[in-house]
């Protein structure tokens, strides 16, 4: 397995990890017709090996675009606020 590199830290990263985790499995958990489409779809072609590397690709992108924490806002908002955006990629 090749090193990880963590912008942020290992903590933060396992904490944002944490939570990207707990959406993606949210998706998972709702209704076929009310998943975003591309994520039923990635679901349906790939399963659950395709969410261990959007659950690493997406944690990476949030730790990336955000060196310097979430700011005034809690982690969860913060995560919630990049689903929204990232929303329109499922």
């Amino acid at each position: 397995m090749a090193e990880h590199h963590f912008p942020n830290g290992f903590e933060s990263w396992q904490k944002t990890h944490y939570e990207v985790v707990e959406v993606l499995t949210y998706f998972r958990n709702l209704e076929e017709d009310k998943q975003p489409k591309k994520f039923a779809e990635m679901l349906d072609r790939s399963g659950t090996e395709q969410l261990y590397k959007t659950a690493l690709e997406l944690t990476d992108k949030f730790e990336q675009e955000h060196p310097s924490g979430t700011g005034e806002q809690t982690l969860f908002e913060a995560i919630e606020e990049f689903f929204l955006e990232e929303k329109k990629n499922f």
